[in-house]
């Protein structure tokens, strides 16, 4: 049976590896300076419709995410964020290594809303130098918890940030599932026209490894952090010598099919439409959602001994969530990727019914 662990289990999709293998022998220069780095920028640019903006290639998301808040950030300053943000709970101390501290609110799911960063703000800011000052708002999209940000929402997150000359960071590790997701209304060209900064997340749809990092020049932070990145990368160690590799796979997925349609968005298309496919079964069968989500991740509850078999037939990952019912029940992870089927699908919404009593 299929396991439900994450969306980067799979090596990569057609396209990608089609791309890596036709271009095997092929030299070129090193470190990302490469004419398909260069071309894979343009097109994400493109698409973004921001041709001015900056595209860093690194191979994952921590490092990303350590280079943007780095760059756009003194180092007596820090990113306010949720407390379930990914750094918080995730990344093992990165971005705190870097020498930044994160300023967690107390929203719940790893949702920042602009209420609960003023809380945050106010107490960083009462008492000037004696403590971390904020400088920029970091957020992922979809969260840890599958949320998808509507427009609404991140249009008050960037209003809340300029009113409190703040950055916006987007964590887009799973960009693409959020962008789309069934009955979103936030698009990465809104994004792109209000952030500082996001990510394009590529080893959680469909390629073998891969982050693209994008900054806009509009604003004195973003033209600072452009400066920044590549000794930044190079210092993390993140700047790849075959650099070109992240560009073959960016290019291949950027670049439009012949019915016009990105390869890109079509990966997490798909598996948005295996998870919400499979939430339904889920619901069909007796299980409760911990959080209702159009994105490629689902969360359900379910009592122990479900868990322990869904775990180990199915991969689904235990999340550790106190239940509010007193009844001791488990939230468990499910996870689809580019290269999950319907069938796959069923089987396991199949298994997971076997198990109510």
């Amino acid at each position: 049976m299929r396991r439900f662990t994450n969306d980067y289990s799979e090596g990569a999709a057609p396209e990608i590896l089609d791309a890596l293998i036709r271009t095997n022998t092929e030299q070129t220069p090193g470190y990302g300076d490469d004419g398909h780095c260069a071309h894979a920028a343009e097109l994400i640019c493109a698409e973004i419709g921001q041709p001015d903006a900056y595209v860093r290639f690194v191979p994952g998301g921590t490092v990303a995410n350590m280079l943007a808040i780095s760059a756009l950030t003194e180092d007596f300053e820090g990113p306010i964020c949720a407390a379930d943000a990914h750094p918080t709970i995730h990344e093992t101390g990165a971005i705190e290594a870097c020498g930044r501290r994160l300023l967690a609110t107390d929203d719940a799911f790893g949702v920042l809303t602009p209420e609960a960063a003023e809380i945050t703000y106010r107490h960083m800011t009462a008492t000037g130098c004696h403590t971390t000052r904020p400088a920029m708002i970091y957020f992922s999209n979809t969260t840890e918890f599958g949320h998808v940000y509507t427009r609404a929402e991140f249009d008050a997150l960037c209003d809340w940030a300029a009113g409190h000359d703040l950055a916006v960071y987007v964590d887009g590790a799973r960009m693409a599932s959020a962008c789309t997701a069934e009955g979103g209304d936030l698009t990465i060209q809104h994004i792109a026209e209000r952030a500082d900064a996001f990510t394009l997340g590529g080893t959680k749809n469909g390629m073998l490894f891969g982050e693209a990092l994008v900054v806009s020049p509009r604003s004195e932070r973003g033209r600072r952090a452009i400066e920044r990145i590549p000794y930044l990368t190079k210092r993390a160690g993140a700047m790849t010598a075959k650099g070109r590799l992240m560009g073959l796979m960016y290019e291949a997925a950027f670049t439009a099919t012949e019915e016009g349609e990105l390869p890109y968005w079509n990966y997490a298309r798909h598996a948005n439409t295996c998870a919400t496919r499979l939430a339904r079964g889920l619901v069909e069968a007796g299980f409760e959602p911990y959080i209702e989500t159009a994105g490629n991740q689902q969360f359900f509850w379910v009592t122990p001994e479900q868990a322990e078999a869904l775990a180990s037939t199915c991969g689904c990952e235990t999340q550790t969530i106190e239940d509010p019912t007193g009844a001791g029940r488990i939230v468990v992870r499910f996870v689809t990727s580019w290269a999950c089927s319907e069938a796959e699908v069923d089987e396991a919404v199949a298994f997971a019914a076997s198990l109510v009593a």
